[in-house]
This record gives C-alpha cells, sequence and structure tokens, in this order.
C-alpha cells in the first residue's frame, strides 16, 4: 500500500487537475466516498450526525458527506467550528446544502448550540484540518474537542484526525481521538506512525479517481505491508518435488540455560516449509533440544571443559555452512568468547543469506565496522534495545523515529534492517521503508523474536530474495500473532501460539 507525504499528495493533487480533473469534481468524490464507507461501516438511516467542518477543503469534503448521508435518511448536523469557508471550493459545497434540511451551526457564535449538538449525535465526522495541520490546535476549540472525545459514539476523521500531524503523527494533547480514518488516495506517514496510530483507528484508504499513472510517478515515503504483497511470493508446490527443492537452512541458536530459544527458532523455520533444518547446538544441549524436535538433522559442536564453544568449532560450522542456503545465527546463542569467534568467522565465511537475531546482534555490535565487509546478504532483526546498541543512541531516540534509524543504520551496513516492536521496521538497500501493521501486545514477550527469526530464515532458504523473506516472514508473524490473540487472549498467548496459527495462514496461501 502508498504511504505518501503532505507534500507528495499536493503535487498528486496538482497533477491530476493539470491533467484536465476538475478541482471541484476531485472534492465532490472524496466526499462520496468517505461517505460511502461510512454508511458500509454504520447503519445511518435516521441516526444523529454531526459534522465538524473546517473552512478549508477538508472542511468542504465534509459538507459533501453531510449531504450524501442525508440523502441516506441520516439527520445531520454541520458545525462549523473556523467560521465560513475560505476556500471557494468548500464554499461551494456548503452552498448546496444550505437549502437541505442540515442544521448548520457555527461554533464561535454559537457554541452551548454545537456543544449539545455533539452531546446528542449518534455519530460524529471529524472535517476539520485533514492533512493540513501543523504546530498547535487554537485555544478557542480545546474545550470542543475534548467534549467531542468524551462522547461514546464512533468518531470518524476525513483524511487525518484534527490535530495529528499528517506527516510525522505527532499530535496536539487536545486531537481527535478517531475509531476510524478514511483517507484520500494513499495512507500517510503520520497515520502508521507509532504516534499518530493511536489516535486514528482503523485506517480506510480509498481513491478518489486520480489517475494510477500519476501515482506510480511517485515513490513511496514507506511501504505498508498487506497480505497479497505476501501471496505473491507463494504458489502451490508441484507434485514432483522433493525436500532437497526447499531449500536448507543451518541453524546456529542455543546455550546452557537458553534451549527454549533454539527449539523455538527451529521449530518455525519447519513449520515455514523448508526443506532441511540443520540445528547447530553445543553437545550438552542436545539432549533438551532434542527432546523437544524431532525433524532436524543435528550437528553437536564442542565445547571446552568450562563448557564455552571449542575452536575447533568453526572450522565445523564453515565446513556444513557450504551447504546451506541460508543460516540463522543468535537465537539464545550468548556472548561468550567461543560464542563471539563462531558469529564472526560465520560473518566472514557465509556465501548464503544470514539472519542474525539476538545474541548475534549484540556480539555485532561490538565489531560494527566488519558489517561492511559482510559479503553475504544480510538480515538483522534488532528490537529497540538491540538496535540501540547497535547505533549507540537512546532507546528514546530510536523510538522517537523508527523508520529513519532502521535506514540510517541500513545505509551504514548495507543489511536489511527489521526493527522490531509496535508496526515493525524494514528497511532494505535502494527501498523505502516499509511498516507492517499488524501484530498486539501479547506478541511482547520472551519467544516471539525466535519465531520471526525462524520464520525469515526458513523463507530465505527456500529462494525468496532477502527482503521478501523479511516482507513475508514478519507479515506472517504479525498475522499469527493475531490470530493467536483472538483465539487464546493477548495475556495467555504464548509464541508456540504464534506457530500454531500459521496453518490457516498458509491454507490461505495454496489456495
Amino acid at each position: 500500500m502508498l504511504i505518501i507525504s503532505t507534500s507528495q499528495m499536493r503535487e498528486i493533487e496538482q497533477k491530476a487537475i493539470q491533467g484536465g480533473m476538475d478541482e471541484l469534481r476531485l472534492m465532490e468524490n472524496a466526499g462520496s466516498a468517505a461517505a460511502r464507507l461510512i454508511r458500509s461501516k454504520f447503519d445511518i438511516a435516521g441516526k444523529r450526525v454531526a459534522l465538524l467542518c473546517g473552512k478549508g477543503n477538508n472542511g468542504g469534503d465534509g459538507f459533501v458527506i453531510a449531504r450524501k448521508l442525508m440523502e441516506e435518511g441520516a439527520t445531520v448536523t454541520v458545525i462549523l467550528t473556523c467560521g465560513k469557508p475560505s476556500s471557494s471550493n468548500a464554499a461551494e459545497m456548503l452552498s448546496r446544502i444550505l437549502k437541505s434540511d442540515a442544521r448548520i451551526v457555527d461554533l464561535q457564535s454559537q457554541p452551548y448550540v454545537a456543544e449539545n449538538s455533539i452531546c446528542n449525535a449518534e455519530l460524529i465526522v471529524d472535517a476539520i484540518f485533514g492533512i493540513g495541520f501543523k504546530g498547535e490546535l487554537p485555544n478557542y476549540l480545546r474545550g470542543f474537542l475534548r467534549i467531542v472525545n468524551q462522547c461514546l459514539v464512533p468518531v470518524i476523521a476525513v483524511d487525518v484526525p484534527s490535530g495529528v500531524n499528517a506527516d510525522t503523527g505527532e499530535y496536539d494533547t487536545d486531537a481527535i481521538k478517531a475509531n476510524l480514518t478514511v483517507t484520500f488516495t494513499a495512507n500517510k506517514t503520520g497515520l502508521v506512525s507509532k504516534s499518530g496510530v493511536d489516535l486514528c483507528g482503523e485506517v480506510y484508504v480509498v481513491s478518489i479517481g486520480i489517475d494510477e499513472q500519476i501515482l506510480k510517478q511517485y515513490r513511496p515515503s514507506q511501504n505498508e505491508i498487506n497480505l497479497e504483497m505476501v501471496g505473491r511470493c507463494f504458489s502451490k508446490r508441484a507434485a514432483d518435488t522433493n525436500k532437497g527443492d526447499y531449500g536448507r537452512l543451518l541453524t546456529l541458536c542455543g546455550s546452557t540455560g537458553m534451549a527454549g530459544a533454539a527449539v523455538l527458532a527451529v521449530r518455525a523455520a519447519l513449520r515455514c516449509g523448508v526443506g532441511l533444518v540443520e540445528a547447530a547446538v553445543p553437545a550438552t544441549l542436545y539432549p533438551i533440544v532434542a527432546s523437544q524436535l524431532c525433524e532436524p538433522i543435528f550437528l553437536l559442536l564442542e565445547q571446552t571443559a568450562s563448557g564455552d564453544f571449542a575452536l575447533h568449532s568453526r572450522s565445523v560450522l564453515r565446513e556444513h555452512m557450504r551447504k546451506a542456503d541460508a543460516v540463522l545465527i543468535g537465537c539464545g546463542l550468548g556472548q561468550s568468547a567461543g560464542a563471539e569467534s563462531l558469529v564472526i568467522d560465520c560473518l566472514v565465511n557465509a556465501h548464503c543469506p544470514i539472519v542474525l537475531d539476538a545474541d548475534g546482534i549484540n556480539i555485532a555490535a561490538k565489531h560494527i565496522n566488519r558489517l561492511k565487509t559482510v559479503r553475504a546478504p544480510l538480515i538483522m532483526t534488532p528490537h529497540p534495545g538491540e538496535m540501540a546498541r547497535l547505533t549507540g543512541k537512546s532507546i528514546a531516540e530510536i523510538q522517537s523515529n523508527r523508520a529513519q534509524a532502521a535506514q540510517l543504520l541500513c545505509d551504514q551496513t548495507g543489511a536489511i534492517i527489521v526493527l522490531k516492536g509496535h508496526q515493525t521496521v524494514i528497511a532494505a538497500p535502494g527501498q523505502s521503508p516499509f511498516i507492517n501493521t499488524v501484530g498486539n501486545p501479547g506478541m511482547a514477550t520472551g519467544g516471539s523474536g525466535d519465531v520471526l527469526a525462524g520464520m525469515i530464515a526458513a523463507f530465505a532458504a527456500q529462494g525468496l530474495n532477502p527482503l521478501d523473506a523479511v516482507i513475508c516472514g514478519v507479515h506472517l508473524h504479525g498475522l499469527a500473532g493475531d490470530r493467536a490473540a483472538a483465539r487464546l487472549s493477548q495475556h495467555y498467548m504464548l509464541p508456540s501460539d504464534i506457530i500454531d496459527e500459521l496453518s490457516g495462514l498458509f491454507l490461505i496461501l495454496e489456495k
């Protein structure tokens, strides 16, 4: 899904107008599309609907919505929140409803009437600022918007909730808190930002009739992942295939006390269809891991008297890595001297895609300059804390602009960066960042990242290019997490439940 900035949106609209699209027609199309969506989500016949309209083009969209909802039997009150329209097109749309049954209320001259209309409304539509908001809300609006936010009825925002910056997602303390946002032509960067997403509710993108050829001229500032993107990477398996056709994955995971991380990563990889998994584990860990998994081949790495990886393990692992189609490194590996030696040796000698997770990332953070020299395709999957160690920034700095932080590390290392957390960000060389909007707080538990790493590595081993492997892994992981939460609750679900939910998603993809 296309995600663009406000400046790009204005350029797109201007090109559509230069190409012959009438500006008034664009407003009519926008309001009509928003009204259709509202009607599809809510029974509005006979309902009291309050339209909050600003003086610009967003208000003009609101006037069109008012007219269309009245045609479907709604009782509409239009509240002019900023006085009469300053836009000629908005003024024209207001004139079209003046002789209708709509009640027109001016907030500044009739504040009590406006507030009473809000309190009695069964549905509220916010068309005050749209993408034009920057800075702070005017003081005269604050009390009114607080009343709106206290109402226990659905609130629909037109384009962007009023008080939210459409580019950054930053918002005024009294910004509208919408249950649903209907935005035009493409999603906006602020609506998928960490802060903006809290205020926009469900986001729906609707067309307003702009030629697709115009949209193709724009490189999105961000890309939103969806199941259609994932589906393009999968096809039904041919009847005359065998395990050798679906890749060989080598995993270097697990250490004393961290056997579960290896189990989860390998199990997730197996459930994602990889032909063969060779699990390299410390020899002392074998009884534990093998009791949980019977499908992988095990490569038992020698240990020293102190329990660390023996020096000889490097050459053994190097030999097995030559046969692998992808390598997963780091889940529960620990950061011992032996583990560090193995990770660095793998980074230097691997020829196939590497997925670096958890302790693999923590070790790499000590050797950040080496990452620039890795010859194999490299995927790193840090959470914000690991990202802070990789970049030398604070977690707060990372979280304040996640897409930028991921892109900077991608540019620095050449690796694909998967910055995990709410709305996982994927940064890849030569691409605009990708945003994953599925997933839930129930996934914020130890082991969830191991599952994701195993999934991505499995897809890479099966021959998907590294970026597609990441997109598929991240999105299916989030969808499976949402299914687990719906079935079990966010509190009760475990990372292993995410793996169990993959079957239903693969049934959809195999159709």
